[in-house]
């Protein structure tokens, strides 16, 4: 649980920039949280907020195949702490693969933007292979391709390890809030394709789930009183690093 007077020293005044390529800056907390809190705040925060178009039943499923270059660049510069970072990663929702999205996400000190672009089917087992070249006519816009390009032609990105989870996703509008928890964090071991009929997710997480709070220039009153009172502390939670630990470990010591 975490308290609302830590939290008042993670709420700036900055006002909403967009960058290039459309990306706008957004703050960004993380967490991780029991089931016990996760009930409290769930029961505090639904008669306030809205549950995501996108849920069924209240949750959808998320998955995401991570990329990083030659020099894994996106594992050692979370690692390290590197203030400005990006990752590439493909995401697919409920196992969908009619939308497909190919998304860049940008760490810029304490704030996060991303952009995103729908891939065929085609194109998504291109990129599996390591070919990017139907993205040769992106390479001078501010894009997700575009940026997907050149980083190839530069680090040679390549797919590294599937990341899902279940998530459950509240919105409000005023501050463009966004919370959303995330359980049952698993990784994939025998393919890096998220739609192979074989693939095998092993569970990482089972009772732990991953709280995250993103807003635009500032968290409404109403939220910041329903987190009045909790106490948790406020973490660096990658799960691309988690699952890649993870997977570290068992291919070094197995099961």
């Amino acid at each position: 649980m975490f308290g609302l007077r830590k939290m008042k020293t993670l709420i700036p005044a900055r006002p909403e920039k967009q960058l290039s390529g459309g990306r706008r800056l957004r703050h960004e907390l993380k967490y991780i949280i029991d089931e016990g809190t996760y009930r409290v705040l769930v029961a505090r925060l639904k008669p306030i907020m809205y549950a995501d178009r996108n849920t069924v039943n209240g949750e959808y499923r998320v998955t995401s195949l991570y990329f990083d270059d030659i020099y894994n660049s996106g594992y050692n510069d979370k690692i390290s702490g590197m203030a400005a970072r990006r990752k590439f990663r493909i995401r697919s929702y409920n196992l969908n693969n009619s939308r497909i999205m190919l998304e860049a996400k940008h760490k810029d000190d304490n704030y996060v933007s991303k952009l995103s672009g729908q891939l065929t089917d085609e194109q998504y087992r291109a990129l599996l292979r390591g070919d990017c070249s139907f993205m040769a006519q992106h390479d001078c816009e501010e894009d997700v391709f575009g940026e997907y390009y050149r980083s190839n032609l530069v680090t040679a990105l390549r797919p590294k390890l599937i990341v899902d989870y279940v998530r459950e996703a509240l919105v409000y509008p005023h501050g463009n809030v966004r919370i959303t928890f995330d359980k049952k964090l698993s990784t994939c071991y025998n393919t890096i394709d998220m739609f192979a009929e074989d693939a095998f997710y092993s569970p990482i997480y089972s009772k732990e789930i991953i709280l995250e709070i993103k807003y635009d220039s500032y968290l409404p009153a109403s939220i910041q009183a329903v987190l009045q009172g909790l106490n948790s502390t406020r973490q660096s939670v990658s799960k691309y690093i988690i699952c890649s630990d993870k997977l570290m470990e068992v291919k070094t010591h197995g099961f």
